[in-house]
C-alpha cells in the first residue's frame, strides 16, 4: 500500500483547516514551502535534518492536525529519523 502524500495535498489540507487564522495558515504554508525546498536540495541527510528540526518544532506548536500533516511529509523525506 502506497500512502504517499504530496506537498500540494498538505497545502490544500492546511488551507481547509477552519481553526486556523489567515496569518497562521500563511505561516504554515511558508514552512511547507521551506520543507519542499529542503527536500529538493542536494545535501546530506544530516544537513537536511538540521534544517527540518526548526520546522517540526514550529508545527508541533500549531496543533495536532497541522503537526500530523507536516510530519507526514517529513517522514517521506527519509531523513533517517
Amino acid at each position: 500500500v502506497n500512502v504517499s502524500i504530496t506537498f500540494e495535498q498538505v497545502r490544500s489540507k492546511i488551507e481547509d483547516m477552519t481553526t486556523l487564522s489567515r496569518k497562521q495558515t500563511d505561516e504554515i504554508l511558508e514552512k511547507i514551502n521551506e520543507l519542499e525546498a529542503i527536500s529538493k536540495e542536494n545535501v546530506s541527510r544530516k544537513t537536511k535534518w538540521e534544517k527540518v528540526k526548526p520546522i517540526i518544532a514550529f508545527t508541533l506548536d500549531k496543533g495536532a492536525d497541522v503537526a500530523i500533516a507536516v510530519l507526514s511529509l517529513v517522514i517521506q523525506m527519509r531523513l533517517g529519523v
